[in-house]
């Protein structure tokens, strides 16, 4: 016999011979239990942790779409427009361009681009009858020259947010 067997085989002899203490066999089944509850645990954990990023997932998206419009600065709401013969989708369309002109200007460029196209829009708004027809007669001809400035103004941005910009 080698000398492995030899061990295991006296080891083995003198474990048996041993009595073991009645609290032992309790503090042994008590951290057994302890261990397999922490493994439980885990578990769950992960299935907190996996619900948690599902509704990340799910509620930040919706919070861009619950975000006020840009339109909205500019007009209030979509029913102030609506009473100047502006429908819903041609809302929803001015909302895209203003989208647009945020990705393609800098933020202070981005700036005074709104604030020029607030100016634009109360002008346009005053000679815009409720049919969405313009009548530029309706302004006086200080309001005209204004318009006619805001316009010449607001050009480089239209040329930059359409990429036809010269470099």
């Amino acid at each position: 016999m080698s000398i492995d067997k030899e061990l295991r085989e006296e080891l083995r002899q003198v474990a048996d011979s041993m009595h073991c203490p009645p609290d032992l066999y309790g503090r042994v089944r008590q951290s057994y239990q302890h261990y397999v509850n922490e493994k439980r645990g885990g578990s769950h954990m992960k299935k907190r942790m996996l619900a948690g990023i599902i509704a990340v997932a799910i509620l930040i998206p919706s919070a861009v779409f619950a975000s006020s419009y840009l339109a909205d600065e500019i007009f209030g709401s979509v029913e102030n427009i609506e009473q100047h013969g502006v429908s819903p989708e041609e809302y929803q369309e001015i909302e895209g361009m203003l989208q647009a002109a945020k990705g393609k200007l800098t933020e202070d460029e981005f700036k005074e681009y709104m604030e020029l196209t607030k100016q634009v829009v109360q002008l346009k708004l005053k000679m815009t009858d409720e049919k969405g027809v313009s009548h530029e007669e309706m302004l006086t001809q200080e309001e005209q020259q204004q318009f006619e400035q805001l316009a010449s103004k607001l050009a480089p941005y239209f040329e930059k947010i359409n990429g036809t910009a010269k470099p």
